[in-house]
């Protein structure tokens, strides 16, 4: 099975990805590595804006599903979680190549993910939304929020977004775990 997450920037996709990995053994596998390799190959500094633009060039010149393409070379595992589509392109790609794939959007407030930015996410609330109408603009992503076969609120706290994962992955695997 393939786990897709999607969200805006800090919404928790990588938290999800996480507590899939630990508690359900699935494989965690990244847009955002392949983006960071690529980053270290140019000489340019890992920043979410960096990877945000480095992915956008990726796209005009290989078509918008490139990323997907390559992740899914890498896949090893028969489960794996993505913790970052951004475009539908990525979606249907990976839809049409695999069977048992599951898309979840994990959804935040604005104010709530930007509280929680790392050290390189934009510094100020301007630049941070406007890296998400980038998102929205170029990548399409609205679109892939619409996919989703299902949705978390990670609005709360830790414990209430775990229960939230559990009773989505009890509903995808049929209860099995």
């Amino acid at each position: 099975m393939i786990i897709g997450l999607t969200g805006p920037a800090q919404a928790g996709k990588d938290t999800v990805a996480d507590y899939i990995v630990e508690n359900y053994g699935f494989k965690k596998v990244s847009f955002s590595d392949i983006l960071d390799e690529e980053l270290k190959k140019r000489g340019l500094e890992i920043t979410k804006m960096n990877r945000s633009k480095l992915g956008d060039d990726l796209r005009k010149k290989g078509g918008m599903g490139v990323l997907a393409e390559i992740l899914l070379k890498r896949i090893d595992s028969p489960d794996v979680v993505i913790p970052n589509f951004r475009s539908p392109e990525e979606v249907v790609y990976i839809r049409s190549k695999t069977s048992g794939f599951h898309l979840i959007l994990i959804e935040t407030d604005a104010k709530k993910r930007y509280e929680r930015r790392s050290n390189i996410d934009p510094d100020n609330f301007e630049e941070f939304v406007a890296r998400d109408e980038r998102d929205f603009k170029n990548k399409g992503m609205e679109s892939v929020f619409i996919m989703a076969d299902h949705s978390l609120h990670n609005d709360g706290n830790l414990e209430e977004l775990h229960e939230q994962i559990d009773a989505a992955m009890k509903d995808l695997t049929g209860g099995k775990e």
